[in-house]
């Protein structure tokens, strides 16, 4: 099969490799059509993310058609047009239990040496890691819907229901996906800041109110003015920039939500303790999602309530990757999420 292949920090490109096999009665073969690039994948060849390390077959968002079905499955049958969840989870800690599934204690990640992932024209994945992707949505759709289910699980954490008032602090893909949730969900007004014109232009399609282009060292005043001084509920940090966390701490209001997505290799983050502590602000983590966050999104996409598709820039072909990573990584071009097809899916 054709196969994406991480060989080292800072070099990726096509080699044929073999295909993966079922080994157990509960796996599915899915040959890839579709899959997106995650800022994760960006760090993995950069080389600055904490467990994305080459050599590897990178990729986890995705969608595809089943191929093959181990003995026990039993939702799912050959053609079958599915979503890749992104964790193979043991099903049996507290935090499976609870349907945690994001915090397992020995989950294995699609795109992982541990898990070869969509970067590969086939995957071997858990029927319990697989969902049917609506006839509505096409496979570049399909491949979205994984980071919208990670937004879905962002805007949980943060709280976000009816006239929750919102701020995402780095509109890309995640971020963009973030404005559509919380104006499915209600939230008014929602504020998208990010450093490029574009993905502030999918934001706003996506449901943004307001949209500010940083730097900009009113970014703080500009969020309180438009909540009448009293601060946003939450301000979600979607962007690599350390110096934003203290930013969202500052444009909250009393016991107002901080919620950190992005991974952050640049260094620590610095705060002053007391603005936390004077307003009684949460700082949440919010890390990867679970199965009811894959199923709302399923809906959200199907419904048309979140447009995924505004964040698909652009579509290239699998030989292109090397390309596409360097997109990926400068957001040149108009690029939000880029997304890499087998056989023009």
């Amino acid at each position: 099969m054709r196969a994406a292949y991480m060989d080292r920090i800072g070099h990726i490109g096509m080699i044929e490799t073999d295909l993966p096999v079922i080994e157990q009665p509960d796996e599915v073969l899915v040959r890839i059509r579709a899959v997106g690039v995650c800022r994760s994948e960006v760090h993995a060849l950069d080389g600055t993310h904490p467990f994305r390390r080459p050599p590897v077959i990178s990729g986890h968002e995705a969608s595809g058609e089943v191929v093959a079905v181990g003995d026990s499955v039993e939702g799912f049958r050959t053609g079958d047009r599915v979503i890749l969840d992104h964790l193979w989870v043991c099903e049996e800690c507290c935090w499976c239990q609870s349907g945690d599934q994001n915090l397992c204690i020995s989950k294995r990640v699609l795109g992982t040496p541990e898990w070869p992932g969509a970067f590969g024209e086939y995957v071997v994945i858990p029927e319990q890691a697989l969902f049917h992707l609506p006839e509505c949505l096409s496979y570049v759709e399909g491949a979205l819907v994984e980071p919208l289910m990670i937004a879905v699980h962002v805007a949980r954490r943060g709280g976000v229901t009816a006239d929750t008032s919102v701020a995402v602090l780095g509109t890309g893909s995640i971020g963009g996906l973030v404005v559509g949730v919380s104006r499915a969900w209600g939230g008014n007004p929602i504020v998208g800041a990010d450093v490029l014109q574009h993905p502030l232009e999918a934001a706003r399609r996506l449901g943004a109110t307001h949209t500010i282009l940083l730097p900009d060292e009113g970014l703080v005043g500009k969020v309180l003015d438009l909540t009448v001084g009293d601060g946003v509920g939450v301000a979600f940090i979607t962007a690599d920039d350390p110096s934003l966390v203290a930013k969202g701490v500052a444009m909250v209001k009393c016991r107002g939500r901080v919620v950190l997505v992005a991974v952050m290799p640049d260094g620590p983050v610095c705060l002053n303790a007391y603005d936390v502590i004077r307003k009684e602000v949460e700082i949440v983590g919010s890390v990867m999602g679970n199965h009811d966050d894959m199923r709302v999104a399923i809906d959200l996409a199907a419904s048309g309530a979140v447009e995924v598709g505004v964040t698909a820039v652009p579509v290239l072909a699998i030989e292109d990757v090397e390309y596409g990573m360097a997109l990926a990584g400068t957001k040149d071009e108009g690029a939000i999420k880029v997304v890499f097809t087998f056989d023009g899916a």
